[in-house]
């Protein structure tokens, strides 16, 4: 059996008279009225089509009986059936068969076809036939929507038999109908009587007339009220599953209404296999859309805002603040936003933040404390200087430190650093003390804090920043890769170069992985990633990482004071170690004025010193050594000149005997020398040894 079943519009009995056309087989044609219900007189059109003379005339006297047998009659129809030559029989309009005998009556048919005979039944519902059955079999060939939909260059054709020319909007208009023949017909007319003069500026949805009364007359008119009702009320979602559509509705039955509807091809599209999600056709929904507006204005922000709270509370806040905005509902928006932030900006969701908050106004924003709490971290993340502290300034203006949300205020101050190292400290501290422990912001708190102790050389910043690192994991992909990259900073600072590179080298995997590059802040990441290959000796991977930072961090100085003291500073150092000197110079320069913002940080002013140091001796060889050297390697190279061995070396800097090897190695290379003894005499020379 073939089976066609799509919605009306769908061009069913086209497909099948085109295959009427190309094959050489007869083809016997029932179009269905209501009225075919009646088994015996289905069976006779079904009988008469076929042709009377090679049927048993006792069928034809049984047919003709006011109430015949329905077994005998279908035993009949079938043994008639069998000895036929080869046919192609097509029910069209098979919808208008609503009872089991009628169904019956065909599937008699079905199972008594001679071989090289077939059926096509043309129906916009589900067939009463036993589907499942003749699938298992083998037995059924299957076309729906998506497969009698037209192809892109289909809809072309057709629009351009309606003598339209509209170029690219052809295939917009493709998208909109989703290749439903009717449909693209139908925003052919529309266009044209819109617009003669130019068709191309004219726009399509379902809200248009000729699309509303098509849809009217094929879907709506005959349609009981109850389930006109909950089309006109569903269509403001998206997706459908019977428990939002329930919340939405009131009703406590809505799978099985979806179900049914899907049954009927209502342009209900299920979206997965159980049936359990579902959407509507883009026009439909639409005209739908259009149909509530007319019938009943007022009622759409209640089922926007029923829909916000149930997509909420099941947490979905993407959905739920769409609908909240629809709802006009901002408080509960900004509610929704704020409580998701850390997930949106960790998936670089930037731009559906910024839909959100162009559609909201900064006015609203500005007198609804979440909305503001959302704003500021935006700006931070895209490295808006300006913005940051504007909104900053509005969130401490407007959020009493009796507030809830006070402390969410005191972790966005620890972010910018704009108290320095020590204040990052006590305002993450403070702010962790405010928050719920539930909070996901506590990581954020605990992070600055961490930041915070590194910058001022506490013991215990290690801890910290892994725990933040740790947390951030199941939470926020980019406070994992600051957290990371911190840690990575820490260990370069104690001349643990392999384990600098691991960290930071897990911090590019989060970024990369969770699709963050858009973020300027972690243009950092990419410069410790680059200082540590810088100091392993791997010259051009280290010039990549450099070369991927610029391009992210353009444009973000001047914001967060400790991150752009950190990347001028990382940037500075990488520039000495892969010999390029005179861009060193120049961010060395930036560097002191950065550092300048960050007061009470022995960790920055020490690796501006090292960077000045470094770069005074470049000076004073006239500019033509490329000698880099790291501290580590610096450090190492003051005890060749003795007699210990690496161990002993090792275990003076607290280090394996195989790292120190690593390390003499590597300043043997950038020296250009191949012994111990040959590192001390150009160590000496260059003025990195004291002594004779």
């Amino acid at each position: 059996m073939v089976l066609l079943e799509a919605p009306a519009g769908y061009s069913k009995t086209t497909t099948l008279r085109l295959w009427d056309e190309a094959d050489k087989r007869p083809f016997a044609w029932v179009r269905c009225e209501t009225r075919y219900n009646d088994p015996a007189l289905l069976a006779n059109v079904i009988v008469s089509s076929l042709g009377e003379t090679s049927i048993d005339p006792g069928l034809h006297e049984l047919l003709r009986s006011p109430v015949p047998d329905l077994n005998l009659l279908l035993e009949r129809v079938a043994s008639a059936i069998r000895g036929l030559d080869p046919f192609v029989l097509v029910i069209d309009d098979a919808h208008l068969l609503e009872s089991d005998d009628a169904w019956q009556v065909l599937y008699s048919v079905i199972s008594a076809l001679p071989e090289g005979s077939q059926v096509a039944v043309a129906t916009r519902v589900r067939p009463g036939l036993p589907v499942g059955r003749l699938r298992a079999r083998g037995e059924l060939f299957e076309f729906g929507m998506n497969d009698l939909a037209l192809t892109r260059g289909e809809s072309r054709e057709l629009l351009a038999g309606l003598d339209l020319d509209l170029g690219e909007r052809a295939d917009e208009i493709h998208e909109k109908s989703e290749g439903w023949p009717a449909a693209l017909y139908l925003a052919g007319l529309a266009i044209r009587q819109g617009s003669e003069a130019r068709p191309e500026t004219v726009e399509f949805d379902g809200g248009d007339r000729v699309v509303v009364e098509y849809f009217r007359d094929e879907f709506i008119k005959d349609m009981p009220q109850e389930k006109a009702r909950f089309l006109m009320e569903t269509a403001i979602l998206e997706e459908l599953t019977g428990p939002l559509c329930d919340a939405v509705t009131g009703r406590r039955d809505s799978a099985e209404m979806l179900n049914e509807l899907a049954g009927e091809n209502t342009l209900v599209v299920p979206l997965d296999r159980n049936n359990s999600r579902f959407r509507y056709h883009h026009l439909f929904r639409d005209m739908l859309r259009s149909e509530m507006n007319l019938r009943d204005p007022g009622a759409k922000p209640g089922l926007h805002r029923r829909a916000a709270v149930w997509l909420a509370a099941n947490g979905d806040i993407p959905r739920a603040t769409d609908h909240a905005i629809a709802a006009g509902d901002f408080e509960l928006a900004g509610a929704c936003i704020w409580l998701d932030l850390p997930d949106l900006l960790s998936r670089g969701r930037v731009a559906t933040i910024d839909r959100w908050f162009e559609t909201i106004g900064d006015d609203r924003i500005a007198m609804i404390p979440g909305l503001l709490l959302a704003r500021a971290p935006r700006e931070i993340a895209m490295g808006r200087g300006d913005e940051t502290f504007y909104w900053l300034s509005v969130a401490e203006r407007e959020i009493a430190e009796d507030s809830p949300l006070f402390g969410d205020v005191l972790t966005l101050r620890a972010t910018t650093g704009i108290n320095g190292a020590r204040g990052m400290i006590a305002d993450g501290e403070r702010a962790a003390g405010l928050m719920s422990p539930t909070s996901p912001f506590q990581v954020a708190a605990k992070l600055y804090v961490g930041i915070g102790l590194g910058l001022t050389d506490q013991e215990n910043a290690s801890a910290v920043l892994r725990e933040s690192a740790r947390e951030a994991a199941m939470i926020s992909g980019i406070i994992q890769a600051i957290a990371l990259t911190e840690l990575a900073l820490l260990e370069l600072d104690s001349g643990r170069v392999d384990a600098a590179h691991d960290y930071a080298s897990r911090a590019r995997d989060v970024v990369e992985r969770s699709g963050l590059r858009i973020l300027g802040v972690m243009s950092l990441v990419y410069v410790v990633l680059a200082l540590t290959k810088a100091e392993r000796g791997r010259v051009e991977e280290a010039i990549v990482d450099l070369e991927t930072s610029s391009r992210i961090g353009e444009g973000i100085l001047d914001y967060i004071v400790w991150h752009e003291a950190q990347l001028v500073l990382c940037r500075c150092r990488t520039l000495i170690r892969i010999g390029q000197f005179a861009q060193a110079e120049s961010e060395l320069g930036r560097a002191r004025i950065a550092i300048g913002r960050v007061p009470d940080s022995p960790f920055l002013e020490r690796w501006l010193e090292e960077c000045e140091g470094e770069l005074e001796m470049v000076r004073g060889s006239g500019g033509t050594t490329a000698v880099s050297l790291t501290r580590a390697e610096l450090r190492t190279l003051q005890f060749l000149p003795s007699h210990h061995s690496f161990r002993s070396i090792g275990e003076q800097l607290y280090l394996s005997q195989n790292t120190v090897k690593t390390q003499a190695n590597s300043l043997y290379r950038k020296l250009g020398v191949n012994s111990r003894a040959e590192a001390v005499i150009e160590g000496r020379r260059l003025g990195l040894l004291k002594g004779e």
